[in-house]
């Protein structure tokens, strides 16, 4: 009997895809008996071009429907089948499913006749489906599944050599060009609405096979297809479709398969299970680095989730048909070895693709390796006063935390004040030695200065080709200035910030085109905008100038700011809240006085010019002028610049325009925050640190001066031998005071108070001790007096700072900037005749009074104001900022002045100075009282929450950045042979660099 068939054309877009499928049609060698038309586009034209071929049927639909349920509306636009004695129940009518992109070749329908005539089980066939564009390709040839249900196509992206020509029996054939039997599609009841995207001719294969039938291919019938599945099932004309897109619907489809053939009493757990296997399957998308389909997970398991009746009427729609069981259908599933083959396969031509588009690099070892253990043994010599040492003590440091439950505990927001960022980052380094967290500190100073060698040369190797260029680069950041003079200065937020801002530019610089870059480059910014808020104008700028270079990589660079928001946010609402926005430059931790700041030293790259120039001056002769020194720092340090600038009229050199603009940004940094004062410490202002912003110009300076060195090639020895000599010579005077032991820097142990207080401090971790300070008067020795502060327990700790505390000045209530949470401060004069003025807050005002009675021999009974601020103990420490005979006289006059007050017992001379005991009161509060007045201020309401969003956001940007595989090293030459040739207009120096042009455009590769 003659098989009657019955092409359906679905419609969805016009133009030539849609017209060189209708002349295909009228071209075929068999010719179909029925047409009909279904016009989903909504346009004129594809209407008139549709009904220019006088189709048996016109069918209007609308462009939402899924392919499925468009079918079904041509079909139900056919007559009846008519009832004959064929086996199969009627006449052998089939349907010939098209797409309005789908060319058939002119034999298509007469191979596909012919499969089927001689095979009457066969109840499906499908063609070889081809890439239109690329017409030897292999598009899609034969669908199935593997073990966990997800589709899979047998052939897809192949060039077509006959290798599947062999192939026949198959579990499910793609949509487009299906020849199905038309009795069958009624039988298994057509596509499942739920599946309007992906799946539905691998579900249609499914139902097919249980039904008892068998589906096949034929390799000799060809479809050329212009668009994908998923594209084919997008409204309107869209240019592609984001991979997120499709990872959305095949999961979702996946997951509503996985509901439909999973056995009844299997269907609750697979159902309670959707939204866990989203979480699991995120974390492996963020490994994997396909932030991307994160979201798509959870869209995705919501949707089946709350999907109505749409399971349930697809399992009544199996049932319905099923004839055999699902033994069936194992053989024709794909074998796991295959499908492990498969994604090993995919993934090494991913990563032959990206290593294709990396530029060469040098290779750390021998000569990057060298110079980091070089630099290893010179910071060990350097730092050797600081070995077996529990602490530091010095400049801004203090000991970090007793222990780890309270260096975690400080990320906790309070009632008075958000916890810092940089606290985050506090926590971490003391999790590296989890027994004693301030060991962590000693570890960071004797390590930093290789850490910082190896992070500058994996941010030069990005911009160099040889080695020798990216030593320098090592070698000049390690012993820089601003480096150097922060470990003297005992300044670790600017140290941090030192060894973090290569790692942001080099990863920024890859954050284009790889999402573990970004991630890096997010965490990398976090930590240097926590250490250094100083620079987080500079590098806004430049986050903005990136995303203006790479406009089609916006959305990816966007998460940049995320981890860094993340730690900020609470901080900002609470200084913006209080009306003090200007304290967000604060810098972090313990405030400490900076050194003369000049414009001068500035330029040459020196927080502190002094640190330099006396040591320089006491070397030569005597009255030889000061400018002399001066132009000395400078020959030695100009060779940087000077290499910086040639390397721009070299060839390649505009990689180090970038570096250059970095420079310029942190020059301009410490020009505008020198001299800013926005913390007070004893009635002194105390300016803010320029070291970050320093780091960053002489960063910028270094990169653009080794790119100027990897262009010279020939005679490059000689410049870089002489800024690496210039360089450290510069230095040796800082070096000489961290390894005789002369810098603010000194080893310590683990607490800041007498060891009796510590000890006490044990069984009363509230108990305070008035820290009583000699120091000159806004600067200025003859107004000297006594700063004051209370510690509690066993005195100052890093993690317990706040600069939401330490700002309270900018309320321009003349408050003298605290020096951590709890601590309260005020300055007397030495007379002690009257208190300074403080804001109208009770336990200041308490403070005032009892520091003025204190320092005043003879002055009224305290033990009242004592026992109301919790005080146990008063200690006198060494004068601060004043020298000679001054301090002397006034730590004599303060001394005996506590000597004489009838409620301080002496105790002695201690490592920290002189200890008082405070007399035993009969009248001492009640435990309540002593917790109200311990200084601790309460958790604020949601702070445990805001912590866990905190560290949740970190985690997954952590888990972003791991990198997962291996990356093949490409072998390397530097011979003029890897050049490219002098007929091409090569403009790969930015992308070099960079991983894009200007213009945004990608590299290379899958984007």
């Amino acid at each position: 009997m003659q098989p009657r068939v019955t092409a359906v054309l679905i419609a969805r877009r016009g133009g030539e895809p849609l017209q060189q499928t209708l002349d295909a049609l009228t071209e075929q060698s068999r010719h179909p008996d029925h047409l009909v038309v279904v016009d989903a586009a909504g346009d004129d034209e594809v209407t008139a071009a549709l009904a220019s071929i006088a189709p048996t049927q016109f069918v209007t639909a609308g462009a939402a429907l899924g392919f499925g349920e468009l079918v079904d509306r041509a079909v139900a636009a056919l007559p009846a089948p008519e009832q004959t004695s064929s086996p199969y129940g009627g006449v052998e009518e089939w349907l010939w499913l098209l797409r309005h992109d789908t060319t058939p070749d002119s034999r298509t329908l007469e191979r596909l006749l012919a499969a089927v005539e001689i095979a009457p089980s066969v109840a499906a066939a499908g063609p070889k489906q081809m890439d239109a564009d690329h017409p030897t390709m292999i598009a899609e040839f034969g669908e199935t599944m593997t073990a966990y249900g997800a589709g899979i196509a047998l052939a897809e992206r192949e060039l077509d050599q006959a290798q599947h020509d062999r192939t026949s029996d198959v579990l499910a054939v793609g949509e487009a060009g299906m020849l199905v039997r038309r009795s069958t599609w009624h039988d298994v009841e057509g596509f499942d609405p739920a599946l309007p995207h992906v799946d539905a001719s691998l579900d249609l294969g499914v139902r097919i096979r249980l039904a008892g039938h068998r589906i096949v291919v034929v390799p000799h019938a060809r479809v050329f297809v212009h668009e994908s599945t998923p594209l084919f099932a997008r409204n309107g004309t869209p240019p592609s479709l984001p991979a997120r897109v499709e990872a959305r619907w095949r999961r979702r489809a996946q997951l509503h398969r996985r509901l439909v053939y999973a056995p009844l009493p299997a269907v609750p757990l697979h159902w309670l299970s959707l939204l866990p296997l989203a979480l699991l399957r995120s974390i492996l998308h963020l490994l994997r680095k396909r932030p991307t389909l994160v979201i798509g997970e959870f869209v995705a398991a919501l949707a089946v989730a709350f999907s109505g009746t749409a399971v349930s009427s697809a399992r009544s729609r199996l049932s319905r048909s099923r004839k055999v069981g699902w033994a069936a259908i194992e053989p024709l599933r794909m074998p796991r070895d295959e499908v492990r083959r498969r994604r090993a396969i995919a993934q090494d031509a991913l990563l032959s693709a990206r290593e294709d588009d990396r530029p060469p690099r040098p290779d750390f070892l021998p000569g990057g390796g060298l110079i980091v253990a070089v630099l290893a043994l010179l910071g060990a010599i350097a730092a050797s006063p600081l070995f077996g040492a529990p602490a530091l003590l010095g400049g801004a440091l203090a000991p970090l935390a007793p222990d780890l439950a309270t260096l975690w505990g400080g990320l906790t927001a309070t009632e008075d004040a958000a916890a810092d960022p940089f606290a985050f980052v506090l926590a971490l380094l003391g999790t590296l030695t989890p027994w004693q967290p301030s060991l962590s500190l000693v570890v960071l100073w004797i390590a930093a200065v290789p850490l910082a060698g190896l992070s500058a040369w994996w941010a030069a190797a990005s911009l160099v080709r040889r080695a020798g260029p990216a030593a320098v680069a090592a070698w000049l950041w390690a012993l820089s200035p601003t480096l150097l003079v922060s470990l003297a200065e005992g300044r670790v937020a600017a140290v941090v910030a030192h060894l973090a801002l290569p790692s942001l530019v080099a990863s920024a610089a890859r954050a284009p085109r790889s999402w573990s870059a970004a991630a890096v480059a997010g965490l990398s910014a976090a930590i240097v905008t926590a250490a250094a808020p100083t620079l987080v104008p500079a590098l806004l700028l430049a986050w903005v100038a990136w995303m203006v270079l790479h406009p089609r990589r916006i959305g990816r660079l966007l998460t940049l700011i995320v981890p860094a928001a993340a730690l900020w946010t609470p901080l900002v609402i609470d200084q913006v809240l209080r009306g003090t926005p200007l304290g967000l430059l604060a810098d972090p931790g313990l405030p400490s006085a900076t050194g003369e700041q000049t414009r001068v030293g500035l330029l040459l790259g020196w927080p502190d010019l002094r640190l330099v120039l006396e040591p320089l001056t006491a070397l030569l002769p005597a009255g030889t002028p000061p400018i002399v020194a001066l132009l000395v720092v400078a020959a030695l340090v100009t060779v940087l610049p000077v290499l910086a600038l040639l390397g721009l009229a070299l060839r390649r050199g505009r990689r180090g325009l970038v570096p250059l603009g970095l420079a310029a940004a942190g020059l301009l940094t410490a020009l505008a925050v020198s001299g800013m004062a926005l913390v007070t410490v004893g009635g002194t202002a105390v300016g803010l640190d320029v070291a970050p912003a320093l780091g960053l110009y002489w960063l910028g300076l270094t990169l653009a001066a080794v790119v100027g060195l990897d262009g010279l090639r020939r005679g490059a020895a000689y410049p870089g031998l002489l800024a690496v000599l210039g360089g450290t010579a510069v230095v040796l005077p800082v070096l000489g005071a961290l390894l005789l032991g002369t810098a603010a820097v000194a080893p310590s142990p683990d607490r800041t108070l007498p060891a009796l207080v510590a000890a006490e401090a044990g069984d009363d971790p509230a108990q305070g001790t008035l820290v009583l300070t000699p120091v000159s008067g806004a600067g200025d020795a003859a107004q000297a007096g006594l700063a004051a502060r209370i510690d509690r327990g066993a005195g100052l700790t890093l993690i317990e700072q706040r600069t939401m505390l330490t700002t309270r000045s900018l309320l321009g209530s003349g408050l003298p900037g605290t020096s951590g949470e709890g601590d309260l401060a005020a300055v007397v004069g030495s007379g002690g005749a009257e208190a300074a003025t403080l804001a109208a807050i009770a336990e200041r005002e308490q403070l005032a009074e009892l520091v003025a009675n204190l320092a005043a021999a003879g002055g009224r009974d305290v033990t009242e104001t004592l026992d109301a601020l919790g005080v146990r103990f008063v200690l006198l420490a060494p004068p601060s900022g004043i020298t000679g005979d001054d301090a002397a006289v006034l730590a004599a006059s303060s001394s005996a002045a506590l000597d004489a007050t009838a409620q301080l017992e002496p105790v002695g001379d201690t490592s920290v100075g002189r200890l008082w005991r405070v007399a035993a009161a009969d009248s001492a509060a009640d435990s309540a009282a002593d917790d109200a007045r311990a200084g601790f201020a309460p958790e604020r309401p949601g702070a445990g929450a805001i912590l866990v969003t905190q560290l949740g956001i970190l985690t997954l940007t952590l888990l972003l950045a791991i990198p997962t595989s291996l990356r093949p090293r490409r072998p390397r030459s530097d011979s003029v042979l890897d050049e490219p040739a002098p007929t091409f207009e090569a403009d790969d120096e930015f992308e070099s660099e960079f991983g894009a042009d200007p213009s945004g455009a990608p590299t290379g590769g899958r984007s």
